[in-house]
């Protein structure tokens, strides 16, 4: 089996770090680095210091997969497991040019706390479903960080965890209509006892599509079997629900850093920054509402004369609604008080934000579903104006 990781930041240099850890050398782990320059410049280990105990792993595999081409990235085969942590705004244009070394028998990871990549990559390169590859999206919670931004290429480089997490993960449904979440349907098991199993995706023996689903199958259990990540197989529906609500805080919390140009803990020392935020969650919240109503809609215009005990989904969970959401802010910003959000990052650095997936994405959000979003918009068209303003004050000063 062959791992390529791709985006080597804090998070994606985590998780190859204790996946190298956790499966036989005879699988392989590659580092996709986008240009040539960078990689030359890699570790050859990776080092991660967690409560003042320090850890290494080595073995990788390097490559770069930007052009120029050459006769050695044609030879490099096929991709059988992407696990994706760059940018949100990298993803698309990173995965065109992995593009001809995949193919439906592979496995794409989403490690990344946003909404609307999977949509854009299907739109743009996936259209197909019974041809696009296996999909799984997760969440985490892990706290890393480099000491400065050259660390990652220092002879040495070691990766701080100021926080251990968790990540959790569920996989797209299959258009072949495997059902890989029958687990937690079976009846013959107590309901508090019913998990997610392997031998839902596929298994060895007896299954003639097994090659069809084996590298699925094996990226789950390189998962869960890299038990440091805490990496926890759950519903659709329950990471769908955490990724709505990190988009939710993320909206709130990085953009009014970036404008303001001010640490998170310092975001809502005024009572119009707390206005600001309920007026933002008040219309995530909106949105949200009118999208689940439209999913439960079509799920029982799908089903007609299926049972009704389901009419529930078409309610608002509590923890989306406007208080949940804002207390959610609140106790972000609160319990990372020094940190520097990635958007104002961005915006120092004079790098893409990823204000498209968050505030951009829910005033996508807003148009389809018919919910006006006012404040997201001003966000989104603020971030976009502060972007260039460092440009404009290099060429004034």
């Amino acid at each position: 089996m062959q791992f390529h990781v791709l985006g080597l930041g804090p998070l994606g240099s985590l998780i190859a770090h204790h996946l190298r850890r956790a499966i036989s050398p005879s699988h392989s782990i590659t580092l996709l680095y986008s240009k040539a320059s960078v990689l030359r410049r890699a570790p050859n280990a990776l080092h991660v210091e967690t409560a003042g105990a320090l850890s290494s792993s080595s073995g990788f595999v390097y490559e770069t997969f930007e052009p120029p081409a050459t006769p050695q990235a044609v030879s490099q085969g096929p991709i059988e497991s992407l696990l994706v942590t760059t940018r949100l705004n990298n993803t698309l244009h990173a995965i065109r040019r992995l593009l001809p070394r995949l193919s439906p028998n592979s496995t794409i990871v989403l490690v990344q706390n946003g909404l609307g990549v999977y949509e854009q990559l299907c739109q743009n390169l996936f259209r197909n479903a019974h041809e696009r590859p296996h999909f799984i999206f997760a969440t985490s919670t892990h706290a890393t960080l480099f000491p400065s931004p050259s660390a990652l290429y220092a002879g040495r480089p070691t990766l701080l965890q100021s926080a251990v997490g968790d990540i959790e993960f569920s996989i797209a449904p299959d258009p072949n209509g495997r059902n890989f979440e029958s687990g937690l349907l079976d009846q013959t098991v107590h309901a508090s006892e019913r998990r997610p199993r392997l031998s839902d995706i596929a298994v060895p023996e007896g299954d003639h599509l097994f090659h069809r689903y084996r590298s699925l199958r094996n990226t789950v259990a390189a998962l869960l079997l890299a038990e440091p990540l805490n990496a926890r197989w759950k519903s659709m529906a329950h990471v769908q629900l955490a990724l709505r609500r990190q988009v939710a805080v993320k909206s709130v919390i990085h953009p009014l850093t970036a404008i303001m140009g001010c640490r998170n803990g310092d975001v809502f020392s005024t009572p119009h920054a707390m206005r600001l935020a309920a007026k933002l969650c008040q219309e995530t919240s909106d949105v949200y509402r009118a999208q689940i109503r439209d999913e439960a809609e079509a799920w029982l215009a799908d089903n007609e004369g299926q049972s009704t005990s389901l009419l529930g989904l078409a309610r608002l969970p509590r923890v989306l609604e406007t208080e949940s959401l804002t207390r959610e802010c609140l106790n972000a910003a609160q319990s990372s008080p020094m940190t520097i959000s990635t958007m104002l990052a961005a915006v120092r650095h004079g790098r893409r934000t990823e204000v498209d997936y968050l505030n951009g994405y829910l005033a996508r959000l807003g148009k389809t579903y018919g919910v006006q979003m006012p404040t997201h918009a001003a966000m989104y068209n603020l971030v976009r104006m502060r972007s260039a303003v460092p440009q404009v004050l290099d060429k004034i000063f």
